[in-house]
Formats: structure tokens, C-alpha cells, sequence
């Protein structure tokens, strides 16, 4: 069958024809300068970033090379500070450009490092410490290593000025533009290993990253079956109600075991008990506020933990979560923590984690308190209220501990305080707000 198109139509249809493939290539062409705009955007944000690192470093070598030469505390507070925020620039600025896949881990750790560092022996110096040869030379060798990573990223800027190359050229399916762009971040990132071991008080230290538990040392190896029978005893379940799970092979090597809505943690070396969950639903509230603290109470005694003082408490869910902390000749150890959670339907535990106890319990002795109490309350903002006094252990940002002076106080806005005052050169380290609601005493 002959079909035929008469000169309209076909006029009609080519003209539609046309149009519709001018459109498209109107469509594509305008994609196309969309895409084309949205690369130079990010080419521009790149090198920005890159601009913003080389700032951030040439601050950062200069600042460290005057602080070899500083000579009074005060001075040495500013110039760490500095050194701190300047630091903390360049990582910002680092983790905007697009090495994600090239595991700056090194980097971005010297970085961090550094303005802790600094922070850290500006303290010590504030305290009246004198910094060792050792601390002299760590500080020489990190403003060394500073200028190393500042002379790269200054030559990277420069080529890209003289585009020799473009800084997209280190985002993942377009290295092979520029092979040595890549290959000369590599070689930096391995580069940024090489400076000193840095132990100091800080959470940057190189002593955190291999911290082992102190409370298994010296404990001999128990069996998986042993530590099973420890997590039934934990869990209030028969030895059978539970199953053996994957082990837990990290700092505190576990034993791991599950059973309905349960799960257990036991060391390998002791078989203590880490940790116990139970999710089971809970019923409606039946225990007065006393009554659910002696029912943790009597859990630490089952396992065998004693000398332990309740500190915070928080309700939530049907369940009570009780802060404790131990206490020795009347020191309150707040490094050595451990958390209970009661159901308040019927008082059963349904939560405990001693992972924080056993990582840093051990025997103490003190050094008798170098400034007495009345001492250290001068370092107590004079507008607060001192309600009552006790000495306790705190944990420092570098998971050390300090002996301390605590203070409850008062504001003149009936606001609870606590404020914990160095035993031993009367600084002034932590402060928390207590907060006290219907559903707990918690601090922040």
C-alpha cells in the first residue's frame, strides 16, 4: 500500500524535525556550559583551599621558629595559641581538597599534633615548668617537618600558576593527568613519619594509640568456656542460654556472647566482664528512686567490685543509668568509671559497662596535696559559692590523671558548679555545669 505525504506535511514535518534537533543541541550546548561552569567553580574552590593551606603553613614554620626563642610564658600562650588555630586552618583547608583517596592519615596527624603540642608545653611552662632538651628539640624537629610540608604545597601552587598542572588532577579517574601531582603527594604523606615519638598530655599523644587495659595485666589467659560461665553469671542466664559470638581482637582482647536479647563481653586475660546488655522491652515504673541504687549496688558486689560511689544518674526509657566511680582513702577516682543500668519494673540490670574501669584501675598511692584547700578555693571565681569540698582524680584530656581539689558551688542564679582546682600548683582544670531535673543529675 503507497502512502502518500503531501508537500505540507512533509514541509510541516522536516520543520519539526529540525526544530527538535536544534532544541536538542540547544539543550546539549547549554548542559554542556552548566558542566563546563560547574568545573571551574570547583577548580576554583581547590585552588582556593590549596591558597588557604600554604597560608595556614607559612604561619605555622614561622610561628614555630619564634617560639625556639621565646622567653616568658606569656609570650609562649599567644604564640601557642596561634600555632593551635593555625594548625587546625590547615587541616581544615586539607580536608577540602580532594585526596580522600590518597590516606593523608599521616598529615592530617602531624597537623593535629603540633597545635597539641604546643598547647601542651605552654601549660607546663604557665605551671612553672621548665621545657626539657627533649621538648626543645621535638618542637625544632615538628617546625622542620611544618616547613617541609609548606615547601610542596608552595611548589603544587606555583605549577598550577603556571599550569603546568590543575589541581583536579588529583580527584579519583583523572590522576593519570598527572602522575607526579599524586606520586608527590605519596611521597609526602610517607615522608610525614619520620619526627619524633611524641608523649605529652594530650589526644593527640602517641601513648593513646596503643593504650592497653590495667586492669588484665599480669591476669592469666581464662578459657571460652570459663568467660561464658562469667557472662551467664553477668546476664542472671544458664551457661546454655548463651552462645559464643565472634571475639572482640582490639586493645581488650574479648570473648563476645549472645542469647535472647543479650549480649556479653568477657577479657580474655581475667575473663572480667566489659560489658551486658539486655534490650528486652521494659514495663511500666514500680521502683521508688532508693530502692533502684541498691539494686545496682548489689550487681557490683556479685561481680566482685567494691569501693565504688555513685556519682551522676540519668532516667530514661523505663531505665535508670547509673554513673559510679571508685573511690580509695577517700579519693574519688573519676578516671575509673563504670555505668549500670536498672529497669525500673522490676530492678533487674538490663545495662553494664566496665570498659572504662578496667582500662584504668589499678593501685594508686598520692603524693600528699602540695596546697591546702583554702589555697586552691582562691582559684574559685570569686562570684561563685563554695557549698562543699573533697579531693578526687580526673582524667586529663591525654587520658592522664591530675589530683584536684572538687568544689560544689553556687552561682548567684542558683546554678550548681563543679570546679576542680590542681592539688598540687593550684590551676584551675575542668569546670561542669550540674544540672539537676526530674529525670536525673547529670553534668556538662
Amino acid at each position: 500500500m503507497n502512502i502518500k505525504i503531501s508537500k505540507r506535511a512533509l514541509v510541516r514535518t522536516i520543520s519539526y524535525s529540525a526544530a527538535a534537533l536544534l532544541l536538542c543541541a540547544g539543550y546539549a550546548i547549554r548542559q554542556n556550559a552548566i558542566a563546563k561552569d560547574y568545573r571551574l567553580q570547583i577548580e576554583n574552590s581547590y585552588t582556593r583551599s590549596l591558597g588557604e593551606l600554604s597560608s595556614y603553613l607559612t604561619n605555622l614554620t614561622v610561628d614555630l621558629d619564634k617560639g625556639q626563642y621565646v622567653g616568658t610564658s606569656n609570650q609562649l600562650a599567644l604564640l601557642s595559641a596561634r600555632i593551635w588555630k593555625e594548625s587546625g586552618g590547615a587541616k581544615s583547608a586539607l580536608s577540602t581538597l580532594p585526596v580522600s583517596d590518597l590516606n593523608m592519615e599521616n598529615t592530617y596527624k602531624f597537623l593535629s599534633q603540633v597545635g597539641d603540642y604546643a598547647m601542651n608545653l605552654s601549660k607546663k611552662v604557665a605551671a612553672g615548668g621548665v621545657l626539657t632538651d627533649e621538648e626543645t628539640k621535638n618542637a625544632e624537629a615538628l617546625q622542620q617537618y611544618a616547613s617541609k610540608l609548606k615547601d610542596y604545597i608552595d611548589n603544587v601552587q606555583q605549577q598550577i600558576i603556571n599550569n603546568d598542572i590543575r589541581v583536579s588532577a588529583l580527584r579519583t579517574g583523572v590522576a593519570e593527568q598527572s602522575p607526579g601531582l599524586i606520586d608527590g603527594f605519596q611521597d609526602l604523606e610517607q615522608s610525614m613519619t619520620g619526627y619524633p615519638t611524641l608523649i605529652y598530655d594530650g589526644p593527640f599523644s602517641d601513648h593513646l594509640l596503643n593504650q592497653k587495659p590495667r586492669l588484665t595485666r599480669g591476669l592469666p589467659t581464662v578459657s571460652p568456656e570459663d568467660a561464658q560461665a562469667a557472662a551467664a553469671k553477668a546476664a542472671g542466664l544458664s551457661v546454655g542460654e548463651l552462645t559464643r559470638s565472634d571475639d572482640e581482637n582490639s586493645n581488650m582482647p574479648s570473648y563476645t556472647f549472645n542469647g535472647n536479647n543479650v549480649a556479653v563481653g568477657a577479657t580474655k586475660s581475667g575473663g572480667l566482664i566489659t560489658y551486658m546488655i539486655n534490650s528486652r522491652d521494659v514495663g511500666e515504673q514500680r521502683l521508688n528512686h532508693d530502692s533502684m541504687f541498691s539494686f545496682a549496688d548489689r550487681y557490683l558486689e556479685n561481680l566482685g567490685i567494691y569501693d565504688m560511689r555513685t556519682t551522676y544518674y540519668e532516667i530514661a526509657d523505663g531505665i535508670c543509668t547509673i554513673n559510679y566511680a571508685a573511690a580509695k582513702d577517700n579519693v574519688i577516682l573519676y578516671t575509673d568509671l563504670i555505668k549500670v543500668g536498672v529497669a525500673l519494673d522490676d530492678g533487674s540490670i538490663v545495662f553494664f559497662d566496665a570498659r572504662g574501669y578496667i582500662t584504668n584501675h589499678r593501685e594508686r598511692t598520692f603524693d600528699p596535696p602540695s596546697i591546702t584547700a583554702e589555697d586552691a578555693a582562691r582559684s574559685v571565681n570569686p562570684n561563685l559559692k563554695i557549698l562543699s569540698q573533697k579531693i578526687a582524680l580526673i582524667p586529663t584530656s591525654g587520658k592522664n590523671e591530675v589530683l584536684t581539689y572538687e568544689f560544689l558551688t553556687q552561682s548567684d542564679k542558683d546554678q550548681k558548679i563543679l570546679v576542680y582546682v590542681n592539688a598540687y600548683t593550684g590551676i584551675e582544670e575542668q569546670i561542669f555545669l550540674l544540672v539537676q531535673t526530674p529525670s536525673g543529675t547529670l553534668t556538662k
